[in-house]
């Protein structure tokens, strides 16, 4: 499983050539977390690109784009990387990409192939990760937190709210050094990976990354915890991972 978290503040943000921004916020609101607020750009030539300038240099591992107005299919790259655009159950449009270790960057460039006129985006995600082996009992709900009463006479009504999806996992049982001795990617292990999740910051986890349709469909990104790290006896630990999903739909 990919676990992403920790992404920089943005110190800028701007478009290539033949794009302008639609919205107020000048980009602004494609970094604040929540992918039902959405930001509109328009294409006169060329292919969008957003040029995004990190506040310190991190060793990029997801790009995901949520909350998007275009179809499936749409190619979207990062460097040599690249990923098409999926529906997701909710009927929301997304993109995630898997990106290979590479030198650490506070500059990185998302161009959208399309000639749409018009792109939205709900929400532009660039993040560290580390990659756990989970368990085989990890498994998604979604949660529909719409209260309903009867009437006297048995009818329902409902006060709808969005539905989001939960993932709860058991991360694989591992050794001291991955629970807290900087035994996993970039110095992380579980003790600092929680702390990094504390405060609803958020995160990114994708369990299934055998192919790009499972990322797309298995990617949640939303505010997360890490259970309790359990020791097992001897230089075993155990640790569970819960993520709650910021959906890109209002």
């Amino acid at each position: 499983m990919f676990i992403g978290y920790s992404m920089p503040a943005v110190n800028a943000v701007n478009l290539s050539a033949g794009s302008a921004w639609l919205t107020t916020d000048n980009g602004s609101a494609l970094f604040d977390g929540k992918p039902a607020r959405a930001t509109r750009l328009s294409r006169s030539s060329g292919s969008p690109t957003i040029n995004v300038t990190l506040a310190s240099a991190i060793v990029v591992r997801l790009v995901g784009l949520l909350g998007l107005n275009l179809p499936e299919g749409v190619v979207v790259s990062v460097g040599a990387s690249s990923a098409t655009t999926t529906r997701l159950a909710d009927g929301t449009v997304a993109c995630w990409l898997l990106l290979p270790v590479a030198a650490a960057t506070a500059a990185v460039s998302v161009v959208i192939t399309t000639a749409q006129a018009t792109v939205q985006i709900g929400e532009l995600v660039i993040m560290p990760a580390v990659e756990v082996p989970l368990g085989s009992d990890w498994g998604v709900e979604r949660i529909d937190p719409s209260e309903s009463v009867l009437s006297v006479a048995s009818q329902v009504g409902t006060n709808p709210r969005q539905p989001y999806r939960r993932l709860t996992a058991n991360i694989s049982i591992d050794s001291a050094a991955a629970a807290r001795g900087g035994g996993l990617a970039n110095g992380m292990d579980w003790d600092r990976l929680g702390a990094a999740l504390t405060q609803d910051k958020r995160c990114v986890a994708i369990p299934r990354t055998t192919d790009a349709a499972e990322i797309a469909r298995t990617a949640i990104y939303g505010t997360g915890r890490l259970g309790q790290i359990q020791h097992l006896g001897g230089d075993y630990y155990s640790t569970s991972l819960m993520v709650a999903e910021s959906p890109a739909i209002a």
